[in-house]
């Protein structure tokens, strides 16, 4: 509840996954919306600010104050081709509270596009560093270092894809990754002058031009494509990637009500 607060501070409209326990989340329904998601009241109890001053080391913390915020409880049905079904229950706790300029199935499939972010750490750890190779500083800072060098190149890489897909009308999602890191590292070394005469070669007068076509001639990734593998090492050995289809319902949370009584 404190970094919900603080964050929100800031500006941040957020959506954050909770647990589904009753317990793990000061929640208590306000009232339910048309759309099926509710607006709960976020009330920290006196265990709670004992824990958060001791935390904190703050021993005289005031309570933090009684928050409204929108709670969109939802189950996803994984049906494969294979025929196996898995339905799993999540609950996103957001603080945009208007359901109809945000519908609660708007914020069940926005939840699934964190998996951008996962990917990003795929394409960060294993294209750009290479499978398997260790960082070469010797200490921290020099590690650090080349960490915010592989983000570097990571962002350079992805904003390019970018800058082509937008004019084009395309999602920078539909380009791989992996092509357009090779083709930035092919016009970085194409655009170098001659060692021998010191003339650049004609792309070098619009090489951002020229790069942008390249990205937009790369092959697209298949839209729409939805699949499923085991997850741990051992499932892996024994499941193979699936087509799978995801049926997302809305559904309605086991919280107390919020007591409305006014005090006397």
């Amino acid at each position: 509840m404190d970094r919900f607060l603080r964050f929100s501070a800031r500006g941040a409209d957020l959506a954050w996954r909770i647990k589904n326990g009753a317990k793990s989340v000061p929640l208590k329904t306000v009232r339910t919306l048309p759309d099926g998601s509710e607006l709960v009241m976020l009330h920290e109890s006196d265990g709670m600010r004992a824990r958060r001053r001791r935390e904190t080391g703050d021993r005289h913390a005031e309570r933090l104050p009684d928050t409204i915020a929108r709670l969109v409880t939802f189950t996803v049905t994984t049906a494969t081709r294979g025929g196996r079904t898995k339905t799993t229950r999540m609950r996103v706790l957001t603080t945009l509270l208007d359901h109809q300029a945000y519908p609660a199935r708007e914020i069940a499939v926005l939840y699934a596009e964190r998996w951008q972010i996962e990917i990003a750490f795929l394409h960060l750890k294993k294209t750009v560093r290479g499978p398997r190779r260790p960082l070469r500083g010797q200490s921290p800072d020099l590690a650090r270092q080349e960490a915010w060098a592989l983000l570097l190149i990571h962002n350079i890489t992805a904003t390019a894809a970018a800058r082509a897909a937008g004019p084009a009308g395309l999602d920078p999602g539909l380009i791989p990754f992996t092509a357009v890191l090779g083709l930035v590292r092919s016009h970085v070394a194409a655009d170098t002058r001659c060692r021998h005469c010191g003339h650049r070669p004609a792309s070098a007068d619009a090489p951002l031009a020229s790069l942008n076509a390249a990205i937009l001639a790369t092959p697209r990734h298949r839209t729409g494509r939805q699949r499923t593998s085991g997850r741990t090492t051992a499932e892996r050995r024994t499941r193979h990637t699936e087509e799978v289809t995801y049926t997302i319902d809305i559904t309605k949370s086991n919280l107390p009500k919020w007591d409305t009584t006014p005090e006397t």
